[in-house]
């Protein structure tokens, strides 16, 4: 236990010191600020005043107010919950790492309290009520791992290709322009034993646009646009489809992910004008929660990554292999290249 006592005083002095790369520009409002936070933790914003939701909320983190005005401090939470660094990593990293250890899956959609909450039933069968976050995301560590949990950054190619898949079923009749669409990973992104996403990391993906089908057989369309893939580090990952032509023998079993590829009557094509989307014309548009598909990078970019030590890793990387593609998936639709 005296680990994590030491391990948590370091976060204490780090947060102290923190040098963040945003301003108070690009941070948006206090009480945006504020609101953003809160959701990350509990999932709700909080009602009342901003110094008594911001000391409840460091209360929670850490046991007691940080020191600093409510916009250096609301810097250092930032930096704690989502950016971190390589020597300390940031919450939200931590508790992916915990998940992936456990569950080789992680649930970003959860509350980070809901997920520590979980973690501790699962390994101990009861919750640390009344405990700081940060203390009880290092104990959770502590039995996971022998060391503390770093962070590396590595260069990552746009050629690595991950397998995702729809959450939610998408169609004219239930979709509209604006609206968020839940896709997620369904294999782990890595590179030489260092995990960028674990399985179950999202892809926050956007409707741009719908067009129901109209008269004469004119077929409908919706648009979707990736935004980007969250993974285990703060960076916001610009993907793209993945060219099926590209994916030389991650396309076997005719599932692809791209240009003219059938689902359930609608054509899914590539990128037409949208750098970073996907363009799905048919007559019933009728995409289906479970449908799969290809990701790769847009650009060559530097990402954070965790090391994962010997003991965790698996006989080869499992964004390499095509292992997930197993009968148990055989109830999930999927996106097939019509043959020839």
């Amino acid at each position: 236990m005296k680990r994590n006592f030491v391990v948590y005083f370091f976060i204490f002095i780090q947060l102290l010191f923190v040098s963040s790369a945003y301003s108070a520009e690009n941070t948006g409002s206090t009480i945006v600020q504020m609101d953003k936070s809160e959701m990350i933790i509990y999932g709700e914003a909080k009602r009342g005043g901003l110094i008594e939701r911001l000391n409840e909320l460091e209360a929670v983190l850490f046991g007691r107010s940080l020191p600093g005005s409510i916009s250096e401090r609301q810097l250092q939470l930032l930096n704690f919950i989502q950016m971190g660094n390589n020597e300390q990593p940031s919450l939200l990293f931590k508790l992916g790492v915990a998940e992936w250890a456990v569950s080789q899956t992680i649930f970003p959609s959860v509350p980070a309290l809901g997920r520590l909450q979980k973690l501790e039933q699962e390994l101990e069968g009861f919750i640390q009520e009344g405990k700081p976050v940060a203390m009880r995301v290092e104990r959770i560590l502590s039995m996971l791992l022998t060391d503390p949990v770093t962070q590396v950054e590595l260069e990552v190619s746009s050629d690595k290709a991950v397998r995702a898949q729809f959450l939610e079923d998408i169609g004219p009749g239930k979709s509209r322009k604006g609206d968020s669409v839940k896709i997620e990973l369904l294999e782990d992104f890595m590179i030489d034993n260092c995990l960028i996403a674990p399985k179950g990391s999202l892809i926050v993906t956007e409707i741009a646009d719908v067009i129901r089908p109209g008269a004469f057989g004119r077929p409908g369309e919706v648009k979707l646009d990736l935004k980007y893939l969250q993974i285990l580090g703060p960076e916001e990952v610009k993907v793209k489809v993945a060219d099926p032509k590209q994916l030389g023998g991650r396309g076997e079993k005719n599932i692809a992910a791209a240009a003219g590829a059938s689902i359930g009557g609608a054509i899914l094509l590539g990128p037409l004008g949208l750098a970073t989307g996907l363009l799905i014309r048919g007559e019933s548009l009728d995409v289906k929660s479970g449908t799969q598909f290809y990701i790769e990078l847009i650009d060559r970019v530097r990402l954070s990554a965790f090391p994962i030590p010997a003991g965790l890793r698996k006989n080869g990387d499992a964004s390499d292999v095509d292992s997930n593609f197993d009968s148990d998936n055989s109830n999930s639709d999927k996106i097939y290249i019509p043959d020839k």
